[in-house]
């Protein structure tokens, strides 16, 4: 009866860790989505377009640092995605590209 229990314990484990596994996003697939989507703005440094900071009167927060690193995941996609303030909302992205770009801002960190 141990037996049964203790397999029965170590499936649930193994199911709930490829469960997460499958559910994170990819850093590099991530970072092909930035590149696409979120450069032109956020910059190559992650630190923001200079000239279209300044055109929109807006200053980018730097990808990799404490502020945005300390977002919880569902802050982050809610920012990713937009609208804010002066940032039109982004589309054309796809729920897992979402969790990609993620995991590759997360990678980001200091």
């Amino acid at each position: 009866m141990i037996r049964y229990k203790s397999l029965f314990i170590l499936i649930a484990v193994a199911f709930v860790c490829m469960t997460v596994a499958f559910a994170a996003g990819d850093p590099a697939k991530g970072k092909e989505v930035y590149q696409k989507t979120c450069q032109k703005c956020h910059g190559a440094d992650h630190k923001g377009n200079p000239a279209i900071a300044k055109s929109l009167k807006v200053e980018f927060k730097d990808l990799a640092g404490k502020e945005v690193q300390a977002m919880k995941d569902d802050e982050l996609k809610k920012y990713i995605l937009g609208p804010t303030d002066k940032k039109k909302p982004v589309k054309g992205v796809s729920p897992q590209q979402l969790e990609d770009v993620v995991s590759y801002v997360r990678s980001l960190k200091k």
